[in-house]
């Protein structure tokens, strides 16, 4: 439970450089990381890029190969080579599917290597893996939705009294008054749109007002028992808020 709250108090926003040469895709791609919760900084060219890495220090560079001004390779190099910005982790998020292009960034220091179209979630996963100490493997969506709490007469009342800001495959945390006890299992039904999931949570931490790091009263909750198709409807419901409006064709990735 301490690992828990330790770990919400310290989580902190992360700055990503995005560097796309296709305006569509950079558009696509940078709404999906702000949803995701990330600041961002966008460029479409290579001399951008490196004028932008001399003045900021981002928690990652996302980059298009090749890249306007550059075969992407050079400008990995002269990234891996510089002392100030040797460390950076860099993502390349490429349409080219030639072998020859991925081993030379991978020679280069490349972090990790992404074919276009990419998933949100891994993307999401890629991401997380390279900037933080305990990466999410879920998305976690901020969020507000409205949760039943309990059963009977008290998970009626629990309606007006609670509501969802942050929701993954794994749980999600509850904006409440009066938090549970760390450990307490509860019945919670979660409205989604038009569905209603029902399933089992347990407290992980709970703050009090004035505590914790929104010093808003709440509680995190993990799933402990949630049926398959329930569980999709939260996947479902999340990949849809990040992509919500967003058109750029058919969404797939891999990682290596």
């Amino acid at each position: 439970m301490a690992e828990a709250m330790k770990r919400s108090e310290e989580r902190q926003k992360r700055l990503i450089a995005i560097a796309d040469s296709d305006c569509a895709h950079l558009y696509y791609t940078s709404i999906v990381l702000q949803r995701l919760d990330y600041n961002i900084h966008t460029m479409n060219n290579a001399g951008d890029v490196l004028a932008f890495l001399e003045v900021a220090q981002p928690d990652l560079l996302l980059t298009d190969i090749p890249l306007a001004g550059s075969d992407g390779a050079e400008m990995l190099r002269k990234i891996k080579r510089s002392p100030a910005t040797h460390s950076l982790p860099v993502i390349v998020l490429t349409s080219s599917k030639d072998p020859m292009v991925k081993e030379a960034c991978r020679l280069e220091g490349c972090t990790n290597y992404l074919q276009k179209p990419v998933e949100p979630d891994v993307l999401y996963a890629a991401i997380q893996k390279v900037t933080e100490t305990t990466p999410r493997q879920y998305i976690r969506l901020a969020t507000s939705l409205n949760i039943m709490i309990g059963e009977g007469r008290e998970a009626e009342e629990s309606v007006i009294q609670n509501y969802i800001t942050a929701l993954s495959e794994q749980g999600l945390f509850i904006n409440t008054e009066k938090p549970k006890p760390v450990g307490l299992a509860l019945p919670m039904t979660i409205f989604l749109e038009t569905s209603r999931v029902r399933c089992e949570g347990m407290v992980l931490y709970s703050f009090d007002r004035g505590k914790g790091p929104l010093r808003t009263a709440g509680m995190g909750v993990k799933f402990v028992r949630i049926g398959s198709e329930d569980r999709d409807l939260i996947r479902q419901f999340i990949h849809r808020q990040i992509t919500k409006g967003l058109t750029t064709g058919q969404i797939g990735g891999t990682i290596f």
